[in-house]
């Protein structure tokens, strides 16, 4: 629960894609743009592309486009059926990157 301003680029997008997922698993796009994000959309959606999550960061975006009218269902099952999933691809990242996500 650092200051985000405290971490660099790598640990920012480990932390913003963790928080994206827990908040979806907990009840999907509405849970998290209800919640308050810890980052603005455009940076959320970047920092999932930057782990490898194209496909995702696209369907965070119309996520994004449609939240005003709350109509979710799509988005969230899109997002649920991504192989490899978000976790997948932050895991991977978290391991390719541990000394500087790490701070070894």
């Amino acid at each position: 629960m650092r200051d985000r301003a405290s971490l660099n680029e790598r640990q920012r997008d480990a932390v913003i894609c963790f928080w994206y997922d827990a908040e979806m698993q907990n009840g999907g796009h509405s849970a998290y743009f209800d919640s308050d994000p810890i980052a603005a959309p455009e940076e959320a959606e970047s920092a999932i592309r930057r782990i490898g999550g194209d496909a995702i960061a696209d369907n965070f975006r119309k996520a994004a486009e449609t939240g005003a009218s709350g109509d979710w269902e799509e988005t969230d099952s899109a997002y649920f059926a991504f192989l490899p999933s978000l976790p997948d691809l932050l895991m991977d990242h978290v391991a390719l990157h541990a000394d500087e996500i790490l701070n070894r």
